[in-house]
């Protein structure tokens, strides 16, 4: 049985989906898996192929999603967006990580994107 973190995290995936597709992004892939790690959700967005990190947060104590996007879970994302793109031979695609915060407080949800968040270098 879930967690109260996991289903906070399932549920900010869900509200950033939404949050995407208003943005023009089109999913592709939820919660792509591989022994190299997870990446949340994969889409298209003008061409690009776009791995999403997604963080939420109910409680600003904890500090902003996106500090959460460390150089270690960079990495991570990296990995598993480097094995899905010879999984899915897109080789000759431009690839993109972007991550998306979303702030569940006090019955409030707001979605905020970086594009461009970090780089395979």
């Amino acid at each position: 049985m879930p967690d109260d973190r996991q289903l906070l995290g399932a549920e900010g995936e869900r509200v950033a989906e939404r949050f995407l597709r208003r943005q023009g992004y089109k999913l592709l892939e939820r919660n792509y898996r591989c022994p190299s790690g997870e990446i949340d959700l994969i889409a298209l967005h003008r061409g690009t192929v776009v791995f999403i990190e997604v963080k939420t947060r109910a409680q600003a104590g904890y500090g902003s999603p996106f500090e959460a996007v460390d150089r270690r879970k960079q990495r991570q994302v990296i990995r598993a967006a480097q094995r899905y793109v010879v999984e899915h031979r897109l080789h000759d695609r431009d690839l993109r990580f972007d991550v998306v915060g979303v702030w569940a407080v006090e019955g409030e949800i707001r979605c905020e994107l970086i594009q461009h968040a970090f780089d395979i270098s």
